[in-house]
């Protein structure tokens, strides 16, 4: 029997993704809505180019949620019929705060071609882009998370880069597998009952 193409491929479209559940939580840091926060007229206007942001923590300022508890905010416009865009970026964010919190500080070689690409993406563009101009470590870990979270503007890494991502990765997968409730709790809490 021949094999079809698919619909989408023999119409020249992308194909569509259908019923990809959004991340309510990622490696312990739930996904909280803009609105809830306060953030919803930023991300409408100044915050336009914005995807979303690791809120609260201990690492982050005042004006960022610090001392807050840990969530992540999605831009509410940004990956309005993109579930995979929005899945991957719950887990750039879920990166960024776990490598704040466990004061994670990358070592990897900033190429020449990372250093092109850094004043590239970040000139010009305030105080987020200052700091990963002028922070090396900040730029380090901006781009672990958005290897984790699939960008793929980034440059190529080098195998060091790609062993530091590798150890973020890992230790987000075990917190993921942590954050999630045994069957057996899931039971539990949908009769009512409290685990002792």
């Amino acid at each position: 029997m021949p094999e079809l193409p698919l619909l989408s491929k023999a119409n020249k479209k992308t194909q569509q993704t259908y019923n990809v559940p959004l991340l309510t939580s990622y490696a312990g840091y739930p996904v909280i809505p803009a609105k809830s926060m306060g953030l919803e007229d930023y991300y409408n206007k100044d915050g336009k180019q914005v995807a979303g942001m690791a809120w609260g923590g201990s690492k982050n300022p005042p004006g960022q949620g610090g001392g807050e508890p840990s969530v992540i905010i999605p831009n509410q416009n940004y990956f309005r019929n993109d579930p995979t865009g929005y899945n991957a970026l719950v887990k750039l964010e879920a990166s960024r705060h776990w490598m704040g919190e466990n004061d994670y500080s990358p070592k990897f070689k900033i190429t020449p071609e990372m250093q092109k690409w850094r004043k590239k993406n970040f000139a010009n563009i305030g105080p987020a882009g200052d700091a990963y101009l002028n922070d090396d470590n900040a730029f380090r870990q901006t781009v672990i998370s958005r290897h984790i979270g699939g960008d793929r503007n980034i440059p190529p890494l080098n195998s060091d880069a790609l062993k530091e991502v590798s150890v973020v990765q890992s230790n987000l997968n075990k917190a993921e597998e942590a954050s999630k409730p045994t069957i057996t709790q899931s039971i539990m809490s949908a009769m009512g009952m409290k685990h002792k």
